[in-house]
C-alpha cells in the first residue's frame, strides 16, 4: 500500500446507528464544518482502519447519502470472519469519533443517456446502489431497483427505501420468505437497459447470467464487488505465480516481478507509484494498461469481456502468463 499522506482527510462522526443486521451506518462530516467535496452516485471513499493484528489496512466505502445531503454517509457491515478491520471500524464510528479518509473516487459511475436503468443489490451491495436511485429519481430516470437479502432482519435501509418518493420502484426479495430467484429480475423489455448491480460474487453471476438470457448487451453491464473470494480468480493455465518483468513504456524501465511479489511491489521498491486502495483486485483503482503481453488476471472487477481484451490489468493481484508485459505508465 502506498497512499500519499497529504491526501488523508479527518472526518467527524456525526451521527450513527445500526440498521438490518449488524450493519453500522456513519454520517461524516468535516472537522471545522466546511463543505465536503462533491461527489456522484456510484463513488466511494477509502476508510484507514486497523485489523485484528494491529496493522494499518485500507478498506473502501460507498458513499450512500441520501440526494442533497451535504454530509458523507457509509453503511459498515461487521464481519465476524474477516481480517478484524471493520469490527474494528463499528467500534470507530460513534458520535465524536474521527476516521482518516481518501477520495471520493467514483469507478462506477451512472451512464448519462436515458436507457432503462436497472439496479440490483445483493445484502450490503445497496450502498451504492441507493445513492444511485437517489439520483436517478431526482433526475426522473426511469429506473427500477431490486434489493435482495437473507431476511428483512438482516437489510439495511429497507424503511428508507419503503418511505422514499420511488417507493413503487423497489422490489424486495427476502431468500427466508421465498420470494424468488434471481431469473425473475428482467424480461425481454429489458434487452437494451442498463445494469447496475453491487453484491457477493456468486450472487452477481447469476444476476449476470439471467440478464444475458434475457438479452442484456455485455457493454451496458456494470458492477461492484463488495467481498471477495479466499483464493484469487485466475484467467489462466498455469497452476502457479510465476516471475515475470514489466516494462515501463513511457522510459523503456524493466522491473523484475519475482515469484512471492505483487506488480504493485516491485514496481514500488523501483520508485514507481500506483495507486492502489484494496489490494485484492476488487476496487480497480489500481487498473493499469497493457501494451503488450499476455496478463493472468486475477482480479474481479472487470467484467469478463473486459478480461478478454487483455488491454488492461489490476497489478495489486494480477500477474503474467508471458514473460514480458508492457504497461502504459
Amino acid at each position: 500500500m502506498n497512499p500519499a499522506a497529504s491526501d488523508l482527510t479527518k472526518l467527524a462522526v456525526v451521527n450513527w446507528a445500526i440498521q438490518g443486521a449488524n450493519v453500522l451506518v456513519g454520517e461524516l462530516s468535516s472537522l471545522d464544518g466546511t463543505e465536503l467535496p462533491s461527489w456522484e452516485a456510484g463513488a466511494h471513499i477509502d476508510i484507514h482502519a486497523t485489523d485484528r493484528t494491529g496493522h494499518e489496512v485500507v478498506r473502501q466505502y460507498s458513499l450512500c447519502s441520501r440526494h442533497g445531503e451535504k454530509n458523507w454517509r457509509i453503511a459498515v457491515l461487521g464481519d465476524p470472519h474477516g481480517s478484524g478491520a471493520s469490527l474494528n471500524l463499528q467500534d470507530a464510528i460513534k458520535a465524536g469519533q474521527t476516521l482518516q479518509a481518501r477520495g471520493p473516487r467514483n469507478l462506477f459511475a451512472l451512464p448519462s443517456d436515458d436507457r432503462l436503468v436497472v439496479l440490483v443489490a445483493g445484502g450490503i451491495g445497496i450502498t451504492p446502489i441507493l445513492a444511485m436511485a437517489e439520483t436517478l429519481s431526482a433526475q426522473k430516470r426511469k429506473f427500477r431497483l431490486h434489493y435482495h437479502a437473507r431476511s428483512l432482519a438482516s437489510a439495511a435501509f429497507v424503511e428508507e427505501l419503503k418511505s422514499s418518493n420511488y417507493a413503487d420502484c423497489v422490489i424486495f426479495s427476502f431468500d427466508d420468505e421465498g420470494s424468488g430467484g434471481v431469473e425473475r429480475i428482467f424480461s425481454n423489455a429489458d434487452a437494451h437497459a442498463w445494469l447496475y448491480m453491487c453484491g457477493p460474487a456468486g450472487f452477481m453471476t447469476a444476476v449476470m447470467g439471467a440478464a444475458k438470457a434475457a438479452g442484456l448487451q455485455d457493454n451496458k453491464i456494470r458492477k461492484e464487488l463488495f467481498g471477495g473470494s479466499a483464493q484469487p480468480i485466475s484467467g489462466g493455465s498455469v497452476g502457479m505465480d510465476q516471475a515475470f518483468t514489466i516494462k515501463i513504456q513511457s522510459t523503456g524501465a524493466l522491473v523484475e516481478v519475482p515469484v512471492g511479489q505483487t506488480a504493485v511491489q516491485a514496481l514500488a521498491a523501483a520508485g514507481i507509484d500506483v495507486l492502489v486502495s484494496c489490494e485484492q483486485g476488487h476496487c480497480g483503482s489500481c487498473l493499469t494498461s497493457v501494451l503488450e503481453g499476455l496478463p493472468d488476471h486475477r482480479d474481479q472487477f472487470m467484467l469478463p469481456e473486459e478480461h478478454e481484451k487483455n488491454d488492461a490489468f489490476t497489478p495489486c493481484c494480477s500477474r503474467s502468463l508471458t514473460p514480458c508485459l508492457v504497461l502504459g505508465l
